[in-house]
């Protein structure tokens, strides 16, 4: 889809028509040969890893560039396993992910406006040049600080499976926004206002003391023995037990040393015998906190498997001082401020821009804009 893009791109720069509204017949011509293109079945896992047969096509042209219905479908899911990691889990409370590609229509068509958004910046960052910068570094950055979220690789690429994503469609998103925040900061940076921002800052955090403390810190070492929904089932069945075994001997004054050596066969066993220090702001080490110094717990259930750990050290919550936060307080205020720039912008390329929404349901869907709090 991208190198359909730049061909349509360097055609019209060929041709030099670089008004926002192609004359009729050459307009209709490419919205034709787009959804010709476009016409074609893909398949999507679904939960349970079964597969169905989807029809893509175009749902909007911006510019004489596209927007298809997988397009939509896939930041449908991305959004909800954002806001919702547990939909992975596939448990019987979450939705499916059938049921996050057909939400009611006017959550379908706000989505639709965030991408047709995502559409004008990126077509502006082409008019300036950057997309011919290589951005293969930045992605892979980005993508190495995913994967570093799950215990291997294999856990990764099956989340992926599970959301019906393909690798390359979440490096594409990846690469999209940071072009989006580069071409924001770019355009926008030098309207900001400094002084008003030096001002600002402290005052916000006289009213937000409350979300600049420290959680606690607890420094302990662990074994973990992993137990996803993904590994064989004779597997997860043997996970539970062996976790007990080795809480036992833990308690009985064996070393994680020596459990480490003991197990060193097990490919699904990890030993953390070097204390470390970490916050207490997950339900697992918030478990920790609770035990009392050199206590051994019994085994803590985690989306990765079960957790045996021994607390060594642990610290109370603690209250920022503002030196310690103004700078993440200015990149808060600063970013708020380039995002109000950002969207008069786009008001603004949307009254010129030539934007069709060609499914019938979505463009008779009017659309409702998000309330937001206003920021004291």
């Amino acid at each position: 889809m991208e190198r359909l893009e730049h061909s349509a791109e360097s055609q019209r720069k060929e041709e030099g028509k670089h008004t926002d509204v192609l004359p009729f017949p050459l307009y209709t011509l490419r919205i034709t040969c787009y959804i010709l293109l476009c016409l074609i079945f893909i398949a999507l896992p679904s939960n349970g890893f079964s597969q169905e047969r989807t029809l893509d096509y175009v749902i909007a042209v911006v510019n004489d560039q596209p927007i298809t219905l997988r397009e939509l479908e896939t930041e449908l899911i991305i959004i909800a396993v954002i806001n919702n990691p547990l939909i992975l889990r596939e448990q019987n409370n979450q939705p499916t992910f059938q049921e996050i590609k057909n939400p009611p229509n006017a959550v379908k068509r706000s989505v639709l406006e965030t991408l047709i958004e995502q559409k004008l910046m990126l077509q502006q960052a082409d008019d300036i040049g950057m997309l011919l910068w290589s951005w293969g570094k930045k992605v892979d950055a980005e993508i190495q600080a995913l994967k570093s979220l799950y215990s291997s690789e294999a856990s990764y690429l099956a989340d992926l499976k599970r959301m019906g994503l393909e690798y390359q469609e979440v490096e594409e998103r990846v690469r999209n926004a940071l072009i989006v925040n580069e071409l924001t900061v770019r355009q926008f940076r030098n309207s900001i206002d400094e002084e008003q921002i030096n001002q600002e800052a402290p005052q916000y955090f006289e009213r937000h003391r409350s979300d600049f403390i420290e959680p606690a810190q607890i420094q302990f070492q662990h074994v973990l023995i992993r137990s996803t929904p993904d590994d064989p089932a004779d597997l997860q069945a043997e996970a539970k037990p062996l976790a007990e075994t080795i809480a036992s001997q833990l308690k009985r004054g064996t070393t994680f040393q020596e459990i480490q050596e003991a197990y060193a066969d097990n490919p699904f066993l990890r030993v953390v015998s070097e204390p470390q220090t970490l916050p207490a702001d997950t339900e697992a080490h918030l478990a920790i906190t609770s035990l009392a110094i050199n206590e051994i717990s019994q085994p803590i259930p985690t989306p990765e498997g079960y957790l045996i750990a021994k607390l060594v050290k642990k610290q109370p919550p603690r209250q920022k001082t503002y030196p310690e936060v103004s700078q993440e307080i200015r990149d808060k205020l600063i970013g708020e401020e380039l995002q109000k720039h950002r969207e008069a912008w786009l008001a603004e390329q949307k009254v010129t821009a030539d934007i069709r929404i060609l499914d019938a349901e979505l463009a008779k869907t009017p659309l409702v804009l998000s309330v937001t709090e206003d920021q004291d």
